[in-house]
């Protein structure tokens, strides 16, 4: 179930540079992205990505919102197929799951999060993106509920409780868990779900 992040080839100078964010936060870690270094590693100038960017909370900020598209992208077949099929139970959750959980300990997009969740709360724009992401999830999953478990009556706050229950494997998993940890947040989210289609 375990999915592998995109290799899709990169077409717009937009795109690669949100892709070239990830891939240095994957590798150095969120201190070492600076415009300097990112510039440099792309062969333009940091005048030009500020240009664009305005700054590097922008820049972190556009980097997060495509890479949740991407992730929309991975969770819209799921959804699809459930709606189509009526069906799919625990098993169409916890490929839900798969997708919102982070990979490992250095899953870009998760470290991103943790750096943007410190900022939000001095900076109403972030903030505001922020939740509205977090609002596209809690739909797609109510979604998936209806479809898949209509048996889940209170879906509004099964999902509430299920996603923060992600974000804290997924916090535990980039601060040293790893996979193990991850195959952990998997089972819990079964038992946690069985209370809920008994």
């Amino acid at each position: 179930m375990t999915r592998t992040r995109s290799n899709r080839r990169l077409e717009r100078p937009r795109e690669q540079v949100l892709a070239t964010t990830l891939e240095m936060v994957a590798e150095e870690g969120l201190a070492k992205v600076t415009m300097a270094s990112l510039a440099a590693r792309l062969g333009t100038s940091g005048g030009h990505l500020l240009y664009y960017f305005g700054t590097r909370n922008g820049l972190l900020l556009e980097t997060l919102r495509w890479s949740e598209n991407e992730y929309a992208a991975q969770r819209a077949p799921i959804l699809e197929k459930v709606e189509k099929d009526r069906s799919g139970g625990v098993e169409a959750l916890l490929s839900f799951t798969d997708v919102y959980l982070a990979l490992d300990e250095r899953d870009p997009r998760w470290l991103l999060w943790l750096e943007l969740w410190a900022r939000a709360p001095y900076d109403a724009e972030l903030a505001a993106a922020q939740r509205a992401m977090d609002d596209e999830w809690h739909a797609d999953l109510v979604r998936l509920f209806t479809a898949a478990l209509p048996e889940v009556a209170d879906r509004e706050a099964v999902s509430e409780r299920l996603r923060a229950m992600w974000d804290g494997f997924s916090i535990g998993i980039v601060t040293g868990g790893g996979t193990t940890l991850r195959e952990r947040a998997l089972e819990h989210t079964r038992a946690a779900v069985a209370g809920h289609t008994g």
